[in-house]
């Protein structure tokens, strides 16, 4: 696990890891892995930031990913299908005090937030699937789940 010249990571760094995996909540993984809950936000941002433990955090997420069998372009493939019914649209129901239900009315509800946030990734996806070869698997795995963007 630890290459020439990378640091070994303690026992509480690599549970820090595995809780992170749980649901990608640093703050929350730090004090399940047993740091202090006061200074748990800190501590797992300065977690994330040592190479060692993003090294370990994207062997564990290739591992799953490769288990999984999620690459970038079924990602991509996922996310097309998800604007694809964020486009389609749901009737708008109203209710209906007579019949006690609720029944459309004619129009029609598109989850734009949804739509545009999923053409966002689907553009960073096909960008990664344009600049890389589907199995490389250097690249930051967390990236490609998140966007990029992650709090800690």
């Amino acid at each position: 696990m630890a290459e020439k010249g990378q640091k070994q990571l303690s026992e509480k760094q690599r549970r820090f890891v595995r809780e992170w995996l749980v649901d990608m909540n640093g703050t929350r993984a730090a004090v399940r892995a047993g740091y202090s809950e006061k200074s748990a936000a800190n501590t797992a941002s300065r977690l994330m930031k040592d190479p060692a433990v993003q090294a370990y955090r994207n062997e564990l997420l290739k591992a799953k990913f490769d288990e999984l069998g999620i690459t970038r372009h079924s990602l991509a493939v996922e996310v097309y299908e998800m604007m694809q019914k964020c486009k389609g649209g749901t009737p708008h129901l109203v209710w209906n005090s007579d019949t006690r239900t609720y029944e459309p009315d004619g129009t029609w509800e598109q989850n734009e937030k949804g739509l545009y946030k999923g053409a966002e990734l689907l553009s960073r996806l096909l960008d990664k699937l344009d600049g890389a070869a589907e199995d490389e698997g250097a690249d930051d795995y967390e990236k490609m789940l998140t966007g990029g963007s992650r709090e800690f």
